[in-house]
């Protein structure tokens, strides 16, 4: 091959890979799950609901792939101490983690955020990202090699009204958390980035109104929705080999709305 040519194969595959994919029940994901699985990594789903998680991690398994599931609430520090536990002891590494744990509860004004609803949205967001992080961290250290994706929003990159408040704040602290621990891992062969999506067709957002869908999509350059899938795809190119070079990025995926 010429000196600067390509090597796809080397550079795309995580073919082996240990990957940890928070909020892997459902939605975005889910479609991280089943796209890493559908690759050839070996997958470690985690969330809250074993009824949920269990029939995933089983479907998978049977179609051929390396897939379990770990029970645990994603903003609680002991629980990710114990699922990181579990990933050591089963695999001994992990090279990719996807931080998708995240919550969103409405769009409340000001006045009417209380100290409860604002440390939830803390801790859904930002909380959860951090605990399983650093606690992964050092698997990833051992082997001088890691890829971090945190999703963070659209609501975290500029003021838009649908995203409350404190959600907003929040996916915002998921990005400036991000950039400073990609300048931190760098050194350690460890890349972080971000993934800011904007409305995609989840089973959460199926529920609102069609009729608000709608108009969502009206204001969307590219004329409709994303798909849970185009968001794994854009979270599997920072998740690759390939991907060494980009760290502290967030990469914006959003159909158009906004491109700062």
């Amino acid at each position: 091959m010429p000196q600067g040519g390509w090597a796809l194969s080397e550079s795309s595959t995580i073919a082996g890979q240990v990957a940890v994919v928070t909020g892997g029940t459902a939605g975005i994901g889910l479609a991280c799950v089943e796209r890493f699985a559908a690759e050839g990594a070996k997958v470690a789903v985690v969330g809250r609901r074993a009824e949920l998680g269990e029939p995933i991690a089983q479907r998978l398994s049977a179609a051929g792939a390396e897939v379990i599931f770990l029970a645990g609430e994603c903003a609680d520090e002991a629980a990710m101490t114990s699922v990181a536990a579990a990933v050591a002891a089963r695999w001994g590494r992990c090279d990719i983690l996807v931080n998708c744990a995240g919550g969103f509860r409405g769009v409340p004004r000001l006045e009417e955020i209380d100290g409860a609803m604002w440390h939830d949205a803390i801790a859904a967001s930002l909380d959860a990202k951090f605990f399983i992080t650093r606690e992964l961290v050092p698997l990833m250290k051992r082997n001088g090699y890691g890829r971090i994706v945190n999703i963070a929003s659209l609501a975290g990159r500029t003021g838009i009204l649908f995203g409350s408040l404190e959600y907003s704040t929040a996916k915002a602290a998921v990005i400036g958390f991000s950039r400073r621990l990609a300048v931190e891992l760098a050194s350690a062969g460890i890349t972080v980035n971000v993934v800011a999506p904007g409305t995609v067709m989840s089973p959460r957002v199926a529920r609102v109104q069609v009729e608000r869908l709608e108009a969502i999509a009206k204001n969307i350059p590219v004329g409709r929705l994303g798909k849970t899938e185009e968001l794994a795809h854009a979270i599997w190119s920072l998740a690759t080999p390939g991907a060494a070079f980009t760290t502290g990025a967030v990469l914006d995926v959003n159909g158009g709305v906004w491109t700062g």
